[in-house]
């Protein structure tokens, strides 16, 4: 399904070699195993013993230099071809270094380890510049699916390291359940010959210069993809028009500044086209520059004595737009402190405010597996306060881990899966008027698209169902599998031995 080919401007990628298309259930491309995987200093599986004097201050980095230097020679090079613009700055500081240290040092320091990096010092250069660029983290879910499992240390991949950053990929990659492979998985469509592309730092609602900068420092490029570059705007930042007061224009300023060392400037009124003058731009940057040292306060304040004792403060956070990127993180800890103070519905409504903050920067049609996790804590909400949304909020957020990470097999999947037929067990076996059912909450969890179109829905998740897959009870469902899982967790019905087997773990 892919191919790696070099590119005119960076270096080798991966392009499809036929048209991906993820669909309902999500598609991987490819599974890889680590070419190197070096533990996290300390861990049962670190053999490295004492750090080297020259690296007193950077023991992780001893830890996977003496891991690579148990590697074949084979795999070394390997290794060691995974970087090869060996003039760049960092790598000459760092070989400045060593060739200083083993002239006035290499003696005297040989019997402390500091010989094993002195006598090799090209190589270690190159490889610790491949770590720099090229090192991603090993951290599965843990198994029960409520939040990161064993931390397996970082590692280097032949083929998935190649893959391009995006601020908006294609795919994303996962750590397998035993920390040694990564899955790249479609999210969406893919034409033949285009890349695949991942994102590599995880900062999709960081205003434009910022993800920029971060990229720059760790990875050592200039972001260009079609969010960064773009001349409409920084889609994480965008005010009031300057009529909205006047004229109730409901359209918005982006905010144009692809550096952090540019003039930011906001653009014309993407509705009635004003052009607002400097001082309008001044006053809502000022706007924007308060609110964001006050969440820092906020957060800072809540990490040392719990949010509920900052509640009021939470409670006044009033970002500069409904729909700019402070908003995602003004709502997030305003429903985390309704939440911890009972007030669900409360906590709901932010939850949903959050949510389609998120989709309206990112797009309805970018599959996000941290807005999956917001519209997931939107059913634990919801749970308690009106069941019919909650279990349209929890179909919501399995829809979309679902594609993104695959079937129950996952455990975030697993978790989003059992959250919503406990709510469909719920519904079908008491009373409804037992049920809580608040008004004025209708629509709260639905996509601003609505759940994927069908005739006939999918009884368990609502996505598209084949009419052929029914049962006696002239239910609809996507694939067998959801049949078996929902007539049998739901419905109590017994499963044949071919699915007793395939859905062991769910059932147990």
């Amino acid at each position: 399904m892919y191919k790696v080919e070099e590119s005119k401007d960076h270096g080798k990628v991966l392009l499809a070699t036929t048209k991906l298309d993820p669909g309902p259930f999500g598609l991987l491309v490819f599974r890889e195993e680590a070419l190197l995987a070096m533990p996290t200093r300390g861990s049962s599986a670190d053999k490295s013993g004492p750090v080297p004097s020259i690296l007193a201050e950077y023991p992780q980095t001893w830890t996977d230099w003496w891991t690579y230097t148990q590697q074949p020679d084979e795999v070394k090079q390997k290794v060691l071809q995974m970087y090869t613009e060996m003039d760049c700055l960092c790598a000459n500081v760092l070989r400045d270094y060593l060739i200083n240290m083993n002239r006035t040092q290499e003696e005297k320091d040989a019997e402390d380890g500091n010989s094993a990096i002195l006598d090799h010092i090209e190589e270690f250069v190159t490889f610790a510049m491949v770590l720099r660029f090229n090192s991603v983290e090993l951290c599965p879910p843990a198994r029960d699916g409520n939040g990161p499992g064993k931390d397996y240390g970082h590692g280097l991949f032949e083929k998935a390291c190649k893959m391009s950053h995006s601020c908006k990929p294609n795919c994303v990659w996962l750590t397998t359940q035993d920390g040694r492979a990564k899955e790249i998985r479609a999210i969406s469509t893919i034409e033949e010959g285009e890349e695949l592309t991942i994102d590599y730092v995880g900062e999709v609602l960081e205003p434009i210069p910022h993800r920029r900068q971060e990229l720059l420092i760790t990875k050592g490029f200039l972001c260009e993809c079609s969010r960064c570059a773009g001349k409409h705007g920084d889609d994480t930042r965008r005010f009031n028009c300057i009529n909205y007061g006047k004229k109730n224009c409901s359209g918005v300023h982006f905010l144009h500044q692809p550096f952090l060392e540019s003039e930011p400037v906001l653009l014309s009124c993407t509705k009635c086209g004003a052009k607002p003058p400097l001082s309008y731009t001044q006053s809502v940057l000022h706007q924007e520059s308060k609110v964001l040292d006050e969440i820092r306060e906020v957060e800072n304040s809540a990490d040392k004595y719990g949010i509920v004792e900052v509640s009021e403060r939470v409670e006044r956070l009033a970002p500069p737009h409904d729909l700019h990127c402070l908003a995602d993180r003004c709502y997030e800890l305003q429903a985390e402190m309704y939440s911890k103070v009972g007030d669900h519905r409360s906590a709901a409504k932010a939850y949903a405010k959050q949510i389609n903050c998120r989709v309206a920067i990112l797009g309805r049609n970018y599959h996000s597996q941290s807005t999956a996790f917001c519209i997931e804590k939107l059913g634990d909400e919801l749970a308690h306060i009106n069941v019919k949304e909650a279990e349209e909020a929890y179909k919501r957020s399995f829809r979309v881990l679902q594609m993104m990470r695959g079937g129950h097999e996952d455990p975030y999947t697993k978790c989003s899966l059992l959250k919503l037929m406990n709510i469909q067990n719920r519904r079908a076996h008491c009373e409804s008027e037992v049920l809580p059912h608040q008004s004025g909450l209708e629509g709260i969890a639905e996509h601003s698209d609505g759940a994927p179109h069908s005739e006939y829905p999918c009884t368990l998740c609502g996505n598209p169902s084949r009419k052929a897959i029914t049962c006696s009870r002239n239910l609809h469902y996507c694939c067998n599998e959801h049949m078996a899982i929902h007539l049998h967790r739901v419905h109590n019905e017994s499963l044949s031995e071919e699915m007793k087997i395939s859905l062991e773990d769910l059932v147990d």
